[in-house]
């Protein structure tokens, strides 16, 4: 075992394997224990499209790796990613087959039905019946579902097992965001399959409010450039929350009848996140909610688009699908997380990258890599210091793999966990001979304990929280 231990909340060893459950002879390829780590082709791959052709977070590699919980995050893809009018659908499953690797059937089966909320069931009850077992290097490793804190407790004794708590990622899944495909929003539908979700014996904790596309409930922030006219977001984008996506949050944190799921501020717009806030101060005034941004970086701006802290290079993505410094600070203070993304175009601006961030002679990929992340952290630490609070809770690992994202080079898989964290220390530990921070707390801390705390402990601490 490695120096730490590590947690992932945001990650989707289901999404390809869910996928090629859809295939006539599936085989491996729907197992979530199936490793297959990066060849030279794939790698070769990635570095030319950024297209990921390989396992990035299965469980066989997430037992070696040393990852001890994850949130497994739900998502059946909607429908706007595979049809678009300059394709015939066929070629356009094929191709997007070719680009995410779910399966020609599965993306024959997401372009044809109208029901978001089947398909959600119908992935749910692929992970509750997946093998949870696995013998590796001879010695058996299982994963185990937990619904509750004291579950989770128990799990993360036991030496070889991984605990797995379910979120879902976009409220599209109970079954709205497809007018455009003869099937406009029904509220009572809507609502009564929150419920349902809420009586899972292995209920999400949270989930994301907005995904990529119109869900009927709330505008989303542009997500998908990479795809440029491939995809079209503009339905809904940028605007704020309806009136039934008020009522589907109320439905979701209603905490009278079981757990609440909380709201995952990933993928919704700017408008819709304040909206979200000043709701969570009028509605919710004597309970604690947690703000929770699963999978994401910081703007490293205000909203007004200054910059309140300096000491970090500026090479950070603005785009407002990140998030500034006044939600860093709110989901700080509401005992929150902040999940750091695997993906260097979510947590830098790549022109910005090239010369903002000086070469190192000899430099690996990995060490580069660390330092855009590090980059990350330093501007949290320095920016809740400097409002008083503590600087080290809030940063986590969510790290959106086997999610069709755009990983770091060095850090391509969860293999990458353990060298990341090795190559964190070092930069940790120069910020505080830095003496850059001004509150005791902030400063008379390890550098162990600051990457114990983003790898481990702050996700380990909002679970026992709010779990």
């Amino acid at each position: 075992m490695g120096k730490f231990r590590y947690t992932d909340i945001h990650c989707h060893p289901n999404l390809k394997t869910f996928g090629h459950s859809f295939d006539k002879d599936p085989g491996t390829k729907s197992d979530m224990w199936q490793p297959d780590p990066p060849t030279l082709i794939s790698k070769g791959i990635h570095q030319l499209t950024g297209i990921t052709k390989f396992a990035q977070c299965d469980f066989t590699s997430m037992a070696q790796a040393g990852v001890r919980v994850i949130s497994l995050s739900l998502y059946p893809f909607e429908k706007g990613f595979f049809i678009n009018p300059n394709v015939t659908p066929k070629l356009a499953a094929f191709l997007a087959d070719w680009g995410i690797e779910i399966g020609y059937r599965r993306v024959r089966h997401l372009q044809q039905h109208t029901d978001y909320f089947s398909d959600l069931e119908s992935e749910y009850r692929f992970v509750l019946n997946s093998k949870t077992t696995r013998f590796i290097n001879g010695k058996e490793w299982e994963f185990e579902l937990v619904n509750r804190r004291d579950e989770l407790e128990k799990a993360v004794l036991k030496e070889n097992t991984i605990a797995v708590v379910i979120s879902i990622e976009g409220a599209h899944v109970f079954n709205c965001g497809l007018s455009d495909f003869g099937v406009p929003p029904d509220e009572s539908e809507i609502l009564a399959n929150i419920q349902k979700v809420k009586a899972w014996p292995f209920g999400p904790l949270f989930i994301g409010l907005a995904h990529n596309f119109n869900n009927d409930l709330c505008g989303h922030a542009r997500s998908l450039q990479r795809l440029g006219n491939l995809v079209d977001q503009r339905k809904n984008l940028d605007t704020g929350i309806n009136p039934i996506g008020m009522r589907v949050i109320h439905s979701l944190l209603d905490d009278r009848n079981g757990r609440p799921v909380y709201i995952d501020l990933k993928h919704m717009s700017i408008s819709s996140r304040k909206e979200y806030f000043r709701l969570l101060k009028t509605d919710y005034p004597n309970r604690r909610i947690p703000l929770i941004a699963s999978h994401g970086s910081v703007t490293g701006i205000s909203f007004s688009g200054s910059r309140q802290v300096n000491g970090c290079y500026d090479i950070f993505n603005t785009g407002d699908i990140n998030f500034f410094d006044e939600e860093v600070l709110a989901i700080a203070g509401s005992g929150g997380l902040l999940g750091i993304q695997m993906d260097i175009g979510n947590n830098a601006d790549l022109t910005k990258l090239a010369k903002g961030l000086p070469r190192v002679p000899g430099e690996s990929a990995l060490k580069r890599s660390a330092r855009i992340i590090w980059n990350q952290l330093q501007h949290i630490a320095l920016l809740l210091d400097s409002k008083g609070l503590f600087a080290w809770d809030t940063a986590c690992i969510g790290s959106d793999f086997d999610g069709s994202i755009n990983p770091f080079p060095g850090i391509l898989t969860v293999a990458g966990f353990e060298p990341l964290s090795l190559e964190l220390l070092p930069l940790a530990d120069d910020f505080l001979k830095s003496r850059s921070l001004t509150l005791p707390e902030n400063q008379e801390i390890t550098a162990e304990e600051i990457i114990d705390k983003f790898f481990y402990g702050n996700t380990m601490r909002f679970l026992r929280d709010f779990f």
